[in-house]
């Protein structure tokens, strides 16, 4: 049986570009309006030879001067028509080549106007060509009119182009303002990394630095893969002063690039005339963030995402941006209870209007987060019930600073407290849990604050719960991962930046912001005037809610005979009353001023021993306390890299970046571009090395 062999078809390869050959030279130019001169001045001699045989007229005079300036014109005119076409005759003969011309000639290159002036410039042309030329071939228009600009000095466009009678009408392009060294350079390296034939537009900035770049390719698909535009701008950035970012319109093959803004180092908190607290104001309240690098208002939505979880070390602006979140609630009528970790963090605002309980001692912490479940609880039994419906509670907000603090001091104090029968961990600690949740649905919002990124709080359901998170100063780059998926995002936040971090914006996508400024009363003195101001301003008119405490158990005797005190057990301070506040209530716990806080007092038959726990104020660390978040140094070829990584950028001065991005080279595939961000000042590199190039990195530790 015969074998059929099929061969595989091609499609037909695209015809070349016409072959330029050249043709010569043009014709000889002749000097046109001597003959019609000499017929005027023969037509007047002629006149005047007849006038003076047979008399007819005067105006014989009159004659000579019209005769005279009509030869003077056509002279005039062939002189300028020489010295036009000699301008032309070295265009004409650049382009002849590619409109398929079988012989020099003027006839398919024709001036149809001309600019002002004695010789002037071919303000438009009218080109036919060959009907066997490809004009499809984006070269054959660009060929042209580079021939045009070359030799007559000018910048052309094409005005008109009929393929099917093969004419070309070109005019002149607007004139543009002088290119800078700076454009020449933004557009050299834009057509390099995009697309050589793109047409680019470059604005300058007073002091005449380059701020925009608009680009027109013909590179679509290629610029349809994210990394490749990733890329792109990082190669920008690097290759051009500034940070530079980009915006995409990939359906019209368009790019503007532009430098990015520079985010300012502190913004004041500012409050709008609050209305009154409805539902429908409440499902629309948002409490703003901070901006972002484009000026955009990052916010938290409380009745989209329930709780919000901020994370950031001494000195980062944490505190100043639970300030301003709680100041903004007490402002729009919201209830706010305060859970101060550190016992000092909120004391200023402790007379603040709406802010209805504040709880510094940890007796009084425990017995505001019962509460808090407990009026949870009470509210969905009367959903459960009918009795009410969710528009009827006032929203609670829950402000619980330094859990972590919180939490130590809980296990300590509970030894003390301890019942006969209880369960070996204190109940409250059991709580959080269920309240971020649950509480949503009774109108209780968490912003819970951490010094340091925990599993505890950024794994699992807890995660998912914390739909809004902010993050202030570096992380390290497990931190990073826990928040924010990656590894690099927040790792190279600028040192010293307080309240710069980094929050989701509309898109679940992390963004860079600088954190409102709220001022913290407890810390001004008479000098500061500006911020007594400011905190004036914020202050809510009018309590919708009386300033509460909690009223200490009262201390039981034994019924042995002895009349022993006995202190309140846990149970008794979880029920504690909460009443309205009375300066003069003291407090009737007993305190050891001298008592370390991490101290756990025990018997005095038993010696005195410490339990570990986090300093509180403790420095802002890049990473785990016994590193920097990084593993030892290694080597190896360049494509062994990983986003999160941290590269050796510079061995002599002993620079360190984060990687944020390994992909091949736009220019050579057999490099790689290498984006990240310095260690220090927190600025975009990008490092192109070949692939095998060895380098030095430090692999992320395991969480």
């Amino acid at each position: 049986m015969a074998t059929t062999t099929r061969v595989a078809s091609r499609p037909p390869a695209r015809p070349p570009a016409p072959a330029t050959v050249a043709l010569g030279v043009l014709p000889r130019r002749q000097l046109t309006g001597i003959i019609p001169a000499l017929l005027c001045i023969a037509l007047a001699t002629a006149a005047t030879g007849l006038n003076a045989v047979r008399p007819f007229t005067d105006l014989i005079p009159l004659v000579w001067v019209v005769a005279v300036l009509l030869a003077a014109g056509a002279v005039a005119s062939g002189v300028r028509t020489f010295q036009r076409e000699g301008r032309m005759d070295p265009a004409i003969e650049a382009v002849l080549p590619m409109l398929g011309a079988a012989q020099p000639t003027r006839a398919l290159v024709v001036p149809v106007k001309w600019t002002r002036g004695w010789v002037g410039l071919p303000e438009r042309i009218k080109i036919r060509y060959a009907s066997h030329v490809d004009d499809t071939d984006p070269r054959f228009v660009d060929q042209i009119l580079a021939g045009l600009a070359r030799r007559l000095g000018a910048e052309y466009r094409v005005r008109k182009h009929n393929s099917r009678r093969c004419v070309l009408v070109v005019e002149l392009a607007p004139v543009s303002d002088p290119v800078s060294r700076e454009q020449q350079r933004a557009i050299e390296v834009v057509k390099l990394v995009i697309d050589p034939t793109a047409s680019v537009s470059v604005k300058s900035a007073d002091d005449g630095s380059v701020s925009k770049i608009d680009v027109k390719h013909n590179v679509g698909p290629k610029m349809a893969i994210a990394a490749r535009r990733s890329q792109v701008e990082k190669v920008v950035s690097s290759m051009l002063p500034g940070r530079w970012r980009a915006h995409w319109d990939l359906e019209g093959d368009k790019i503007t690039f532009e430098v990015r803004p520079t985010m300012p180092d502190m913004v004041l908190h500012e409050v709008e005339p609050a209305a009154a607290l409805t539902h429908a104001a409440y499902k629309a309240f948002k409490i703003p963030i901070g901006p972002d690098e484009d000026g955009q208002i990052q916010s938290w939505h409380p009745a989209v995402s329930p709780h919000c979880l901020v994370i950031g070390g001494t000195g980062s602006g944490k505190t100043s941006f639970q300030h301003t979140v709680l100041t903004h609630l007490a402002h729009a009528h919201w209830r706010v209870w305060v859970l101060d970790g550190k016992r000092i963090e909120f004391a200023g605002f402790r007379d603040w209007p709406n802010v209805e309980l504040v709880g510094a001692r940890v007796e009084h912490q425990v017995r505001m987060l019962h509460a808090a479940h407990e009026l949870m609880e009470e509210r969905y039994s009367q959903l459960e019930n009918g009795t009410a419906r969710l528009e009827d509670f006032d929203p609670l907000a829950l402000i619980i600073d330094e859990y972590a603090t919180f939490k130590a001091r809980v296990q300590r104090w509970y030894k003390t407290v301890k019942p006969k029968g209880a369960p070996a961990q204190a109940p409250v600690l059991d709580l959080l849990s269920d309240l971020a949740r649950l509480a949503r649905s009774a109108k209780i919002h968490i912003l819970l604050g951490l010094q340091r990124p925990d599993v505890e709080f950024l794994g699992g359901e807890m995660r998912d719960n914390f739909g809004a998170r902010v993050s202030f100063g570096r992380l390290s780059p497990q931190g990073a991962n826990m928040m924010w998926d990656s590894f690099a995002v927040g790792v190279a936040i600028p040192r010293n930046k307080r309240g710069r971090g980094v929050t989701l914006n509309a898109e679940s996508q992390p963004v860079e912001i600088q954190a409102f400024y709220t001022p913290d009363p407890a810390k001004l003195d008479s000098t500061d005037k500006a911020d007594w101001d400011h905190l004036a301003a914020l202050r809510p008119d009018a309590a919708d809610y009386e300033r509460m405490m909690v009223r200490d158990p009262e201390a039981e005797l034994t019924d042995d005979g002895e009349g022993e005190e006995l202190e309140p057990d846990y149970f008794q301070w979880s029920s504690a009353e909460i009443v309205a506040w009375d300066a003069s209530v003291p407090s009737t716990t007993k305190h050891d001023a001298l008592r370390p806080s991490n101290v756990t007092p025990l018997d005095s038959r038993e010696r005195v021993r410490f339990v570990p726990e986090v300093d509180d104020d403790a420095p802002d660390v890049d990473a785990a306390a016994d590193g920097d978040g990084y593993g030892e140094s290694l080597e190896g070829p360049a494509v062994e890299l990983e986003v999160g990584d941290l590269l050796l950028v510079d061995a002599t001065l002993g620079l360190w970046g984060v990687v944020e991005g390994v992909e091949p080279d736009v220019v050579d595939d057999e490099y790689l571009a290498i984006e990240y961000r310095d260690l220090d000042s927190g600025e975009d590199g990008l490092l192109t090395l070949f692939d095998n190039s060895v380098i030095s990195y430090r692999r992320p530790e395991a969480a």
